[in-house]
């Protein structure tokens, strides 16, 4: 019976420690999380190019995918993305705060293959039901749950003479609040 009690006694206070250890290490593993670093990037509404190489942030690892990540807030206002130019292949995706994927697009999918999106919240969307704007008659109209996120726009660098068409593509996107939106 002594021995029971030992080995009962034993597994609660080693429970009690791992939930100890786990609960001080939940702000060091709080600031590595996607949305914490892409905050850090810079503005909101604005493209942020990823590097290639940053040891400790978000990169670009794939040696022939390049990013560009934009954070946006739609409380007040929709956001409106769009790029121009050449780009071998392109995707899009859309993020949550918590890094759950709401929309993916990629150049296959699109309308001549160019992006040109509005990222609305469900009231905005009832508003463009009843009334379109021209602006937006060539645009694909996306709801979003959240009023703040992020989109991740990734293109294809099949070989180094793509490098600079693939930097002006990403260098042409647009991420902001706007009107017509």
């Amino acid at each position: 019976m002594g021995r029971l009690i030992y080995i009962v006694l034993s597994g609660l206070a080693g429970a009690a420690l791992l939930h100890i250890i786990i609960i001080l290490a939940i702000p060091a593993y709080a600031e590595r999380d996607a949305w914490t670093k892409i905050n850090a990037l810079g503005p909101t509404e604005f493209f942020h190019i990823l590097p290639m190489d940053k040891p400790g942030g978000l990169t670009s690892a794939n040696p022939f995918i390049r990013t560009a990540v934009c954070r946006f807030d739609i409380t007040k206002k929709p956001a409106r993305i769009t790029a121009s130019g050449l780009a071998y292949y392109w995707s899009l995706a859309i993020f949550d705060p918590g890094a759950n994927e709401i929309y993916s697009m990629n150049d296959r999918t699109a309308t001549n293959k160019k992006l040109d999106i509005a990222v609305v919240t469900p009231l905005q969307m009832i508003g463009y039901r009843k009334s379109l704007p021209e602006a937006l008659a060539e645009s694909v109209l996306i709801e979003f749950p959240a009023t703040t996120g992020y989109l991740v726009l990734r293109t294809v660098t099949p070989d180094a003479s793509w490098e600079l068409i693939v930097r002006e593509f990403l260098s042409s996107a647009v991420c902001q609040s706007t009107d017509t939106a």
